[in-house]
């Protein structure tokens, strides 16, 4: 045999696998060449041992024998295997004659690779890798309480573990490639709407994914126990009332409640001895979710205080107020809302409100409440509207006032921009403030009757008002105008128009913006000298100009802008195409498989364009496009086929009630 066969052989026996053998867990050492001989049992033992009571030890120790003085068989892989083993032993759930399959490690070569290799070889599992797992375990239709004994962990772990195997594949992807943390993964779970979960996962993907984004998705609009309303209303009396409440299953968010409509009965049942308090004291009295909307039907919303303004007299009482309403607070801190007597309890505290917010007023006093739900100490707070005194009401001093005081800080004669605004000479020497809003009220009413029996002049008005505020360069506010209609131009951030779109009808207003300034006159005045063509391409181009139709987020669709946005598109007979169609810009933020099915929807059939880059598939799908004349479906507003028939279908029954508005005031007393 030659040298090269020698060494061939002794390179198969050095290759030749370890042999299996059992070794009762009493002649089971550690031997000292173990790199981790020192260390101590870590914390995750305990649940290796679980494990392994109710699974085995699924990888085997490697051993050798033992030397004099030591056990049968020594380990020289397996020390935590072997802590589990010892810890069982300790609980009584196995003794010495336990039997440990291993492999048996003979010669120095296999010994020395049984030191160090299995730290090398042997890679970490990932936890997506365990969710995978779990969720194969489930396919094969076992149940968690057999999970959990075969794993060693919790039925509740198994529980949650499971929840994260149900998520899209892209999600699992992600957390394996560091793109997510678990802590998103569980977000993930809580989304019931898999195409949504892919979507957000692929942006992790693609480096771009904004974590504020998947927690408004999970967390947006859900109705929790941190709701303001709760603090009033407590668990104990929103269960009683059959009110449904669940637990987040891997315990990071609050408890969700399923029942809005009971909390809110029971919110609006706990502030009803405020209610009647403030209605004894002559109060109209209001519920809402929130009191920063507009005043109530004849009311006004109170004004801004500005102390250096007051009186000596209002000062002194405001101050008082102030105190009286810190003294009730306080002498409430110690109560729980929660209890049955807390609402009545804070009727000296709105009263001391009501003064503070009726110390201030001259001319007006208090004549409503909102009570709206808080994050607070008492779980409500009030918002106050006024109503104008009497005539015959009013303080002495206050009777006699006229506009004269007012001259030193000038409200007219500013020009706002292109509109020129001329100061006005009205006559009101001896006319009292009350006097002066009679009139000006009854020549308001005049002009109403005199303008709507006037279609013409109302379509001058109605395009001037639309010019001002869309064309020209001018403040807007309602208080600078007559006519109390408000508009805005389209804009989206600081994205240019595009020209052959909304840039083209700019560019017609900038037009019209130079002859009006060239003429010198008024924007009514002006308006009126067009000829009536004129002023009919003027009004489609300002109310084309005010649409909105942007949406910001796939969760919120504006359905009712929608169902408008097609009725106009089929009265004017609307089609993008003949005008654009798409370029780089929108085409760069679709991905490759949007890209692939616009070709698809154009009919082309290349199959070179699915082996493309992205640069390249885009500048192909833009030059198709503009071949054919062609824009995606998705960028016009033709209803579907399903919103049309639902739309033609007769109902067989009455239509349900609208909602009311958010801002809708629910009055309890008027």
């Amino acid at each position: 045999m030659t040298d090269t066969d020698t060494q061939t052989a002794d390179a198969v026996v050095r290759a030749a696998p370890m042999a299996r053998l059992q070794v009762r867990l009493g002649d089971l050492g550690l031997a000292r060449e173990n790199l981790r001989f020192d260390e101590p049992a870590d914390d995750g033992v305990p649940q290796l041992a679980d494990t392994i009571l109710a699974a085995g030890v699924v990888i085997p120790p490697i051993v050798r024998p033992g030397r004099k003085g030591e056990a049968a068989h020594m380990a020289l892989d397996g020390r935590r295997r072997r802590l589990a083993l010892l810890l069982l032993k300790e609980r009584g759930a196995i003794d010495d004659d336990y039997l440990v399959e291993c492999q048996l490690a003979e010669t120095k070569a296999q010994q020395a690779a049984a030191i160090l290799l299995p730290n090398t070889e042997h890679a970490p599992v990932h936890i997506a890798d365990v969710i995978a797992a779990i969720g194969r375990l489930r396919k094969a239709r076992m149940d968690t309480a057999a999970i959990s004994k075969a794993l060693g962990y919790s039925e509740l772990e198994i529980k949650r573990l499971e929840a994260l195997s149900a998520v899209h594949p892209s999600v699992l992807k992600a957390l394996r490639q560091g793109k997510l943390t678990l802590k998103q993964a569980r977000l993930f779970a809580r989304i019931g709407d898999k195409t949504r979960q892919a979507e957000i996962a692929e942006t992790a993907l693609a480096g771009y994914f904004q974590d504020y984004h998947l927690r408004y998705v999970v967390e947006g609009g859900r109705l929790t126990v941190e709701d303001p309303r709760f603090i009033l209303v407590g668990l104990e009396r929103y269960v009683a009332a059959e009110g449904r409440v669940t637990t987040d299953l891997f315990g990071e968010l609050p408890d969700t409640l399923l029942d809005p409509e009971i909390l809110q009965s029971a919110w609006r049942d706990r502030v009803q001895p405020i209610v009647e308090h403030l209605k004894a004291e002559g109060l109209a009295v209001y519920i809402g979710q929130d009191g920063a909307f507009g005043a109530p039907e004849g009311f006004d919303r109170l004004g801004y205080v500005y102390h250096g303004d007051l009186g000596e007299a209002q000062k002194t009482a405001l101050q008082a107020a102030r105190h009286a309403a810190a003294q009730a607070s306080a002498a409430l801190q110690g109560l729980d809302p929660k209890t049955e007597d807390a609402p009545a309890a804070y009727a000296p505290l709105v009263s001391a409100l009501v003064q503070v917010a009726a110390a201030p007023l001259t001319r007006d006093r208090i004549g409503a409440v909102m009570l709206s739900p808080a994050n607070s100490d008492f779980g409500w707070e009030a918002t106050f509207y006024s109503v104008p005194l009497p005539a015959d009401e009013l303080p002495d001093e206050i009777e006699g006032e006229t506009e004269e005081e007012d001259d030193a800080t000038p409200t007219y004669g500013r020009s706002t921009a292109d509109v020129e605004v001329p100061r006005a000479e009205v006559e009101v020497e001896g006319s009292s403030h009350v006097l002066h809003e009679g009139r000006t009220d009854m020549a308001t009413r005049g002009l109403i009757r005199d303008l709507a029996d006037d279609p013409s002049a109302a379509l001058t008005v109605l395009v001037a008002q639309l010019f001002k505020q869309l064309a020209l360069q001018s403040s807007g506010a309602l208080e600078e105008s007559g006519l109390q209609i408000s508009a805005k131009r389209y804009s989206f951030g600081t994205a240019p128009p595009v020209g052959s779109l909304d840039g083209e009808v700019k560019a017609r207003l900038d037009a019209r913006r130079t002859a009006y300034k060239a003429s010198g006159l008024r924007p009514i005045t002006w308006v009126e000298t067009l000829a009536h063509g004129e002023k009919m391409a003027l009004l489609a181009e300002l109310t084309a100009m005010s649409l909105n139709l942007r949406e910001g987020r796939t969760t919120s669709l504006r359905h009712a802008a929608r169902a408008e946005a097609a009725e106009v598109a089929a009265l004017c007979g609307a089609d993008i195409s003949a005008h654009w169609t798409p370029d780089s810009g929108f085409l760069d933020v679709h991905p490759k498989k949007h890209l692939l099915a616009m070709l698809e929807e154009m009919g082309v059939e290349d199959d070179r364009a699915k082996t493309l880059k992205k640069d390249d598939l885009v500048t192909f799908v833009a030059e198709a496009a503009a071949e054919r004349q062609w824009a995606p479906s998705a960028v016009g507003w033709d209803r579907t086929d399903g919103e049309a028939a639902e739309a033609e279908e007769p109902a067989d029954e009455p239509a349900a009630e609208p909602d009311p508005p958010a801002a809708a005031a629910d009055p309890l007393a008027a």
